[in-house]
């Protein structure tokens, strides 16, 4: 068996270098032959350092690509490229910003072949930051964090049923078999460059081709979270764009959401009048529900959005301004 370990990185060298650290001491399968694939999205190679020092700590092989055009669905296919073309049996990816635990690939590669399945993925827990939090910033993490063990629970349920996943995988804990990949072409659609969401299409495209998906619960990545994500701009807007992408995947007419977008903002306006009985901690569900209607109604209008513009870099990226 051959595993692709793939990341791709941008403007985050002290985080990737955290996830060079958590892939040494990471297990390996049985048996199993590891290659590790990484690209860079950016002009230049700015990682060079941090992939020479891993290279000295690692006994496999480590492979890298410069992909200079913008965008992370074009250095997703890079990495998808270099893989299908060393004859990788499974690509697997995480972000940039996380860290695995030591048995997260043993664990997600024993899921891939209990369910026979073509594309899996796994939980990620969020981390909370050393920076000193506010109230605020501690509700939204407090809600981003109860949303992600909500959505395992959710998807280790339907595994425990014994029915394939019906949600989307997402390469923040993800492993694909090439042998589909190679089969029916399956590839990150580039026309989302700043949008989001290519990891979702290339999870509906597998699924629409007759693959199958599955969920790993025990196969967990960490994700340390910044404080600068932690704000009531910043979940509105990922809601916001994370629903409008969904609607417009789905092609979904304004009369398919209005309901939806009309309960969300029902909500929304419910945890408003109970803010000042917590003491503000429920405007965090109010920026989520607002955010989400937001993007229900926009995305049925046919609203592209641009969470990945270079407006937002100083929240994807190690760079504050």
């Amino acid at each position: 068996m051959r595993i692709a370990v793939g990341a791709i990185t941008r403007r985050r060298p002290g985080m990737f270098a955290e996830l060079l650290d958590s892939f040494v001491t990471m297990e390996r399968p049985a048996g199993a032959q590891i290659t590790f694939l990484f690209a860079e999205n950016d002009a230049e190679t700015t990682i060079q350092a941090e992939l020479d020092a891993f290279r000295a700590r690692v006994p496999e092989e480590v492979r890298f690509a410069l992909e200079p055009r913008p965008g992370i669905p074009a250095a997703r296919n890079t990495a998808l490229d270099m893989a299908l073309e060393g004859g990788f049996d499974y690509l697997t990816f995480v972000d940039d910003d996380e860290t695995v635990r030591p048995d997260w690939l043993v664990t997600l590669m024993a899921g891939m072949e209990a369910h026979c399945c073509d594309l899996a993925g796994g939980p990620v827990a969020l981390v909370e930051p050393d920076e000193q939090l506010s109230a605020l910033n501690r509700a939204v993490f407090e809600l981003q964090a109860r949303r992600m063990k909500r959505r395992d629970r959710e998807r280790r349920g339907f595994m425990e049923q014994g029915v394939s996943n019906p949600y989307n995988i997402y390469t923040n804990n993800w492993c694909v078999r090439l042998d589909f990949v190679r089969e029916h072409g399956v590839r990150f659609d580039e026309s989302l460059r700043v949008t989001g969401g290519s990891d979702s299409r290339f999870s509906l495209d597998l699924e629409a081709k007759g693959g199958r998906r599955c969920w790993v619960s025990d196969a967990v990545v960490e994700e340390p979270t910044p404080k600068k994500r932690l704000t009531l701009r910043y979940v509105y807007a990922r809601a916001r764009d994370q629903s409008s992408n969904s609607v417009r995947f789905k092609k979904q007419g304004l009369a398919r959401v209005a309901g939806k977008a009309f309960a969300r903002l029902f909500e929304a306006f419910l945890n408003l009048i109970a803010a000042p009985f917590t003491r503000g901690r429920s405007l965090a569900k109010v920026a989520y529900k607002s955010g989400v209607a937001a993007g229900l109604i926009l995305g049925a209008l046919g609203h592209r959005s641009r969470h990945y513009d270079s407006h937002a870099d100083r929240y994807h990226t190690e760079v504050d301004r």
